[in-house]
């Protein structure tokens, strides 16, 4: 039954979309083939003659400029005063038609060979703007067919792009009188003007709650004026007031918007600039029209109207998750690109059409201008494309190589959240993927990595792995579920499997334009969620060795730290009572120095196990660390220690990890550097740590050598002790160095970075 109400619905919207554009091509076919090739085009508000088609040789022809008075038996008050007059009706081919014109002050009567069919005459109204009428239409039917909810706001949409869409092909016939395009021109202007006023009323947000029966008033009142323009009842330009009402109403209500509503200036600002920048010329060509006159180039202003269809298309597409939803693709970025394109031709060719030039001229002018703007076309094109599907879409990577590009990136994910926020903004928003739930699956129970367009609560309602998995790989496609089923919401469900084992799920919901996943895409997809398993599994391998490595460095310091309290409380201590105890009251000085020595190594293996100075602070323990080491290698490197501090401690940890990290950089100085000066400056601050170790040793090329892996190989682990130990808590470790210039270690922290 609903599936069948949803089938109902589709086609009756499919069936009504087809009916207006039925009637825009009736409307089109009667503009191109059945309104009369006359030889000339007038302007249909004063009689001034635009173009002429047929070649004058002589002072009787028609001039460009004559105003037309009378044609045959119509005079031109009959025409002006009833929309239903035509002028050349039943007139056949190569018949004489007297025309009466005005030329300089003088009246003429010309005997006008009436010359039917001509091809510049079918090119001039070829290349006019009634297609404006289809762009109209298409995103009436896009909003149509794809707006959700379908509430009053959509109502409104689809009826204001249907309504332009006729008013603009009606007006490119309305010349002509032909069908009562005239007067279809001048209702249709006055059946706009409440839809536009409500729905600039209500959109974004509505500004107040007006009664439904005053709206149902305004409604009445316009269509009245409408059935007065079809029985031309009213003045004949009267429909002119419409217009302006219709246009600055608009403007005039989101204008308040902006006012009343701070949380939508955003959307509004936007929407008022693209209605300033398409509303404009024509409404500058209406009031030069009210006033008797219409400028040749005047309807090159139209050209600019679909700039407000696209903006209200790209503003609802964006309000997507505030109750206007509208399914979109990448179509947003060719059409703005084609308004551009037209803005920038109009300001090409206007200036070339001022110029004294013949037409022949004008054609050759017209094509090399098109020729240079296809260039700039097909080289500005990608990189626009790329800035409207980033900037706009959300779209970060090219759709085409999504998986080479998921390859490359997810590699550089060395964590969980490095991985889920490599999913979120940019592999999803590149799939127009509007709803997602990714599932970590441990002990058969669910974890929640990752939750768009939901709450973690309702990703987790239902939970049933067998249903997962035996439902996993097939699309499910809207109409055929219900709110009983589990994840009524998920329309593809894709296991994340290691060989046998199921680590996760991604649960794809909701996604541009129609919600659709094709069978062709899904081994896209499921090669995307296979890359995921591979690295969701590593990136778990190594957090368990993470924590094991963590736990393996804690347990070496407890027991260096049990080791050095038993040798300086045990072994000293006895080595002290042996001493005092010696039966022989003066030992040799062999023996003397023996125990001496014995006892110092005793105590700077203690040291070196966990240093005594540590207990009163960083900047203690580093200077003893640089006395040790001046002592150790007898004075030949030179230890130079500067640091700044707030007499702040840390916690015991942090402290000790910072501690060995310079010790390692100190120790690899000394060893394998051969450096004779190390300078240690830096601040030990209550909210940041940052040291600086700087030696003149014999360096190394850091760039090729600090990869993880070629560590390891070259069984550096010194360096890679320190790089884990900084990441233990939260610290930055950065080595610069190359070979013959020293090497110079710098070590950051702060308190909520562990």
């Amino acid at each position: 039954m609903r599936k069948s109400i949803f089938q109902n619905r589709f086609l009756s919207e499919i069936l009504f979309s087809s009916s207006v554009l039925a009637l825009l091509l009736t409307l089109t076919y009667a503009y191109i083939f059945k309104a009369p090739y006359s030889g000339f085009y007038f302007n249909p508000t004063d009689g001034h003659v635009l173009e002429v088609y047929k070649t004058a040789d002589s002072v009787s022809m028609l001039h460009v400029g004559d105003v037309v008075r009378q044609i045959g038996p119509i005079t031109w008050d009959e025409y002006y005063e009833n929309a239903r007059q035509s002028f050349f009706e039943n007139v056949q081919r190569g018949q004489i038609v007297e025309i009466t014109v005005t030329r300089n002050g003088d009246r003429l009567t010309i005997p006008w060979e009436f010359p039917g069919f001509s091809w510049p005459e079918l090119l001039a109204r070829f290349f006019n703007i009634w297609w404006l009428g289809y762009v109209f239409w298409f995103f009436g039917m896009i909003v149509q067919l794809f707006m959700r909810p379908k509430d009053t706001r959509w109502f409104l949409l689809v009826s204001a792009n249907y309504l332009t869409a006729l008013w603009v092909v009606s007006g490119t016939l309305s010349a002509s009188h032909i069908w009562g395009s005239s007067i279809l021109l001048h209702a249709l202007t006055w059946l706009a003007l409440p839809v536009y006023l409500h729905l600039h009323w209500i959109f974004p947000k509505p500004l107040a709650r007006i009664p439904a029966w005053l709206w149902g008033v305004f409604y009445l009142v316009a269509f009245l004026f409408a059935a007065g323009e079809m029985l031309q009842l009213l003045p004949r330009t009267f429909y002119f007031l419409g217009f302006l009402l219709l246009l600055v109403g608009s403007i005039v209500l989101l204008v308040f918007h902006y006012i009343f509503q701070p949380a939508e200036r955003r959307a509004i600002g936007l929407l008022v600039t693209a209605i300033g920048i398409a509303v404009t010329p024509s409404i500058v060509l209406g009031i030069v029209g009210s006033l008797g006159e219409i400028p040749r180039v005047g309807p090159l202003a139209l050209l600019a109207l679909p700039v407000m269809p696209g903006a209200y298309f790209y503003i609802v597409y964006r309000r997507q998750l505030l109750g206007m939803e509208l399914r979109t693709n990448k179509l947003v970025s060719i059409y703005a690109f084609l308004v551009l394109l037209g803005a920038v031709l109009i300001l090409l060719i206007t200036p070339a059409l001022l110029l004294p030039i013949t037409s022949q001229e004008m054609i050759f002018v017209a094509a090399a201008m098109t020729v240079l703007t296809s260039l700039a076309a097909i080289l500005i094109f990608p990189a626009f494309q790329a800035f409207i599907e980033q900037r706009f879409l959300g779209i970060r990577l090219p759709y085409q190589n999504l998986q080479e590009a998921y390859s490359a990136r997810i590699i550089t994910s060395t964590s969980l959240d490095s991985l889920v926020g490599l999913l979120k903004e940019e592999i999803l928003p590149s799939l127009l993927v509007r709803q997602f739930g990714f599932l970590q699956i441990e002990n058969d129970a669910p974890i929640v990595l990752l939750a768009v367009g939901m709450d973690e609560e309702r990703m987790l309602d239902g939970y049933d792995l067998p249903f997962l998995l035996s439902s996993s790989g097939k699309y499910r496609p809207v109409h055929l579920l219900d709110g009983t089923q589990p994840y009524s919401w998920v329309r593809l469900i894709l296991p994340l499997r290691v060989g046998d084992a199921v680590i996760g799920f991604w649960l794809l919901g909701r996604r541009d334009p129609d919600d659709l996943y094709a069978q062709a895409e899904i081994p896209i997809l499921r090669s995307l969620a296979n890359q995921t398993a591979i690295a969701l599994s590593n990136l778990l391998q190594t957090e368990r060795l993470r924590a094991m490595y963590l736990a393996n460095i804690n347990r070496y310091e407890e027991e260096r730290l049990r080791l050095a309290l038993d040798l300086h409380d045990s072994i000293l201590n006895q080595m002290a009572v042996l001493m005092m105890n010696l039966d022989v009251p003066n030992p040799s000085p062999r023996f003397q120095e023996a125990y001496d020595e014995l006892t110092q190594r005793l105590r700077q293996i203690v040291s070196d196990l966990r240093p005594p100075m540590l207990n009163y602070g960083l900047k203690p323990a580093i200077h003893e660390l640089a006395d040790n080491l001046m002592e150790r290698s007898k004075d030949i490197m030179r230890v130079t220690v500067d640091l700044r501090t707030d007499e702040s401690r840390y916690p015991e940890k942090t402290e000790l990890h910072l501690f060995r990290i310079v010790q390692e950089a100190c120790e690899n100085a000394l060893r394998h550097a051969k450096a004779r000066n190390i300078t240690i400056t830096g601040i030990l601050f209550s909210q940041e740590i940052d040291l600086s170790l700087k030696d003149d040793g014999v360096g190394f090329d850091a760039e090729e050598n600090l990869q993880f892996d070629v560590l390891i190989a070259n069984r550096n682990f010194g360096l890679v002790g320190m790089i884990e130990r900084a990441a233990i808590i939260g610290a930055n470790v950065t080595i610069n160095s190359l070979p013959r210039s020293g090497t110079h270690v710098r070590i950051t922290w702060k308190p909520d970075a562990a």
